[in-house]
């Protein structure tokens, strides 16, 4: 027999911060990586300033498709929607 905790139930409100927080935070982490991704590679293969920014803005572009993506996800899979 094991003694589990029974589980608990979060409030809306709860959830949204959590949600939010968690946004927030991987947000920061993938477009800084994405874009110092960008500017590492043109950097490292001496592309100029021009392709640093265009490789830079698709990075960019990737860290916010990403982002979206998780917030998608996570708003699907939250229990309160049904």
């Amino acid at each position: 027999m094991t003694d589990a905790p029974a589980p608990t139930v979060q409030s809306p409100l709860a959830r949204t911060v959590t949600l939010v927080s968690a946004t927030i935070l991987i947000a920061a982490q993938t477009i800084t990586a994405a874009v110092a991704g960008g500017w590492a590679i043109a950097g490292f293969l001496g592309l100029g300033d021009y392709v640093a920014y265009g490789l830079e803005a698709v990075g960019l572009a990737l860290g916010l498709w990403a982002v979206v993506a998780f917030v998608r996800v996570a708003r699907k899979n939250d229990p309160s929607r049904g």
